[in-house]
């Protein structure tokens, strides 16, 4: 475990020595006890679970927003004021279409953006070279369709950005974008680039090295499973919430080899 391997990955593309970050952030808010309203609307429950996870499972990065809908509870609370993150989170769930775009500016603003920028803000000193700190998010055709408007793509860019915005002052390491397009938008590359993050595509547009597991795939891991060669391991989605630690930490160290 290291923020040091996590940057030789992410740059030189080492594949003697891979960085290993998987999604698992609501796995480890179940470790912690701490219910969805705790973690989303408090700063200090949310960088305390990825401070434990980190320590548990000896992860490269912790990845905050590993749902990948931050921007889309985000524009849930923008265009519904008095709506709660949590009904924001199930609207974007359930593929609620929402009737009326906000402004990418005031989408910035919601609070549950500000929750996760005051988490880095608390994990950087406490992470310190330990472990670096990534950062999820859809890329905007999957942001569009998370609202249940799949034609808004060039406002859910302009929501991208101004996320990036927000939160790439805090220096987060790594950049972990969802999505199916083939390739990367160049604002948001020239962005992440801008604010000194690494940017790995999580989907169609992923290099080649960057090893991607389903999450089941991740937790059945067994010295009999072949598994590529990489310079950084992740997983196209969240684990189950519910994953048994004892797999999570074994699959982790059958990568380490």
């Amino acid at each position: 475990m290291s923020r040091a391997r996590l940057r030789r990955a992410v740059s030189a593309h080492d594949r003697a020595d891979a960085a290993i970050v998987p999604l698992l952030e609501r796995h480890a808010a179940r470790l912690e006890q701490l219910s969805d309203a705790q973690w989303l609307s408090d700063a200090e429950a949310q960088a305390r679970l990825h401070r434990n996870a980190q320590r548990l499972y000896d992860l490269d990065a912790v990845a905050l927003g590993a749902e990948g809908v931050l921007p889309a509870i985000a524009s849930w609370l923008a265009a519904s004021p008095g709506l709660s993150v949590t009904k924001a989170r199930d609207a974007v769930l359930a593929r609620t279409p929402l009737t009326s775009l906000p402004q990418p500016a005031s989408v910035a603003e919601a609070s549950n953006l500000a929750v996760v920028r005051d988490a880095i803000r608390r994990l950087r000193p406490v992470l310190a070279e330990r472990a670096g700190i990534a950062i999820v998010l859809p890329d905007a055709p999957g942001l569009a369709a998370q609202l249940g408007v799949p034609d808004a793509t060039d406002w859910g860019s302009d929501v991208l950005v101004e996320v990036i915005r927000l939160l790439g002052p805090e220096e987060p390491d790594l950049l972990l974008l969802l999505g199916t397009e083939p390739v990367v938008d160049a604002t948001i590359e020239s962005l992440a680039e801008f604010f000194g993050m690494a940017l790995a595509p999580i989907g169609a547009a992923a290099p080649a090295g960057l090893v991607i597991l389903s999450a089941a795939d991740f937790c059945a891991l067994d010295a009999s499973c072949a598994v590529p060669s990489g310079w950084l391991y992740t997983t196209d989605g969240e684990l189950d919430p519910d994953s048994d630690p004892q797999r999570v930490r074994s699959a982790i160290s059958l990568l380490r080899v």
